[in-house]
């Protein structure tokens, strides 16, 4: 398991695309890998980490996780969210079961 510190959040609308900016506290974080954030025991949203992508700025790099949505509304949702300035778990994906002939 991963940790990261969302600093900031914005879309890409032409893609559409929505990105977590911020810093891998622990561990490490690659596409494929998916983001849980949790609200209260309940309700917990994951979401699939479709490119890791570096940008250098002025006052330090940031990692952006960025995850492509299938729709518009998608992106909404996640900016309605509000996950800036929280520390969210990232963990591998699970990997669907496998049934093998006998």
């Amino acid at each position: 398991m991963a940790r990261f510190q969302v600093r900031e959040t914005f879309a890409i609308q032409d893609q559409p695309t929505f990105v977590l900016a911020g810093f891998v506290v622990e561990g490490e974080v690659w596409p494929g890998m998916e983001v849980g954030i949790l609200f209260n025991t309940k309700i917990r949203i994951k979401a699939k980490i479709d490119r890791v992508e570096f940008v250098r700025r002025p006052d330090g790099d940031v990692v952006c996780l960025c995850f492509d949505c299938s729709a518009p509304d998608e992106v909404t949702l996640w900016e309605a969210l509000s996950v800036r300035n929280q520390t969210i778990e990232i963990r591998p994906a699970t990997l669907p079961l496998t049934t093998y002939p006998k």
